[in-house]
């Protein structure tokens, strides 16, 4: 077995070809080794962190497994998709290059706010467990005061009523069943019954919630620290595209890395040159040369010059009159 065959995994994770880490320096071998395991790290962290958001959401804890799992691959692809397409110290860099550059970036940090935000929630539970009880406790308090002032508006507009009506019966100003009196009294009472039904009911909602999104802006709002862990983590998110860029042109990796995308568009190309005119031929029943343009096909960065020999004024009027 290989010396470097246990590095094969994690470069394969880092999207790395382990043909040129293989002829690579033991450097760039851990480098990348190390790149991988970071991306390993983080898939795994961030199936915890939206299994642990769909399940607070949700409350769906087996299911949102399942979720977390395919979430998480949908991140680590558009984050190999970032990883693999960068250039390693690339030649050109106008405008257009460190804009793009830059979008990369914030997209990559956005993706990474997302799971380590969550994480946060886990690694600080205990606290942010006593911070959602004082917010539940006020929030309970003031659902309690608005829910029996609401009441309290209806119960005493109805013993008023119930109050004047035993009045007026008692002058004798007025004559009445006591069918009306019970009614009021059994409205009176059912009043007193849906405040305080709904007022346990409430207190429960309130108590049972997860406030998940409430817990999440508390948690960075109060403790401004918090946003140290995300810095390290989003760090650590990023050191993986860092590893790459930052490699001389002038290293054995970058060599060996350009020197083997070469030879496989040259043989790419070398056959495109062989089957063309024989596909050609086949279907048209004519054989037709790729034509070149370029001093330097396939890479075509040197157009080829082309002379035209033009005669002068007399041999045009010469041409017209056919002689």
């Amino acid at each position: 077995m290989s010396r470097t065959s246990k590095y094969h995994f994690f470069w394969r994770l880092a999207g790395e070809d382990k043909q040129v880490l293989r002829n690579s320096e033991t450097g760039f071998q851990l480098r990348f080794a190390l790149s991988g395991f970071l991306i390993a790290f983080i898939f795994v962290t961030a199936v915890i962190s939206y299994h642990h958001t769909f399940s607070q959401i949700f409350d769906i804890p087996n299911l949102s497994w399942v979720w977390g799992f395919l979430f998480s691959l949908m991140i680590f692809n558009i984050y190999k998709l970032n990883l693999i397409t960068i250039s390693a110290n690339p030649n050109r860099k106008g405008m257009g290059y460190i804009m793009s550059f830059f979008f990369r970036i914030c997209i990559l940090l956005l993706l990474g706010l997302t799971i380590v935000k969550p994480v946060e929630t886990l690694l600080l539970k205990k606290t942010l467990d006593i911070e959602l009880a004082y917010l539940k406790f006020d929030e309970i308090k003031q659902v309690k005061a608005k829910t029996a002032a609401y009441f309290d508006v209806a119960i005493a507009s109805n013993d008023r009523e119930l109050i004047r009506i035993k009045q007026q019966l008692a002058d004798g100003r007025i004559k009445t069943s006591p069918d009306k009196i019970e009614q009021l009294e059994a409205k009176k009472q059912k009043l007193l019954l849906d405040k305080e039904s709904l007022i346990k009911d409430t207190e429960k909602l309130i108590d049972e919630s997860s406030y998940y999104v409430r817990g999440l802006i508390h948690l960075n709002n109060k403790f401004p620290w918090v946003w140290l862990i995300s810095g390290g983590f989003l760090l650590l998110f990023l050191l993986p595209l860092f590893l790459k860029y930052f490699i001389s042109k002038s290293s054995s990796y970058d060599i060996i890395r350009s020197e083997l995308n070469r030879d496989i568009i040259l043989d790419e190309y070398d056959n495109l040159k062989y089957l063309y005119p024989l596909l050609t031929e086949k279907s048209t029943g004519i054989r037709i040369e790729l034509e070149e343009r370029f001093e330097d096909p396939p890479f075509n960065l040197i157009p080829k010059t082309f002379t035209r020999n033009t005669g002068t004024e007399n041999d045009f009027l010469k041409y017209l009159n056919g002689l």
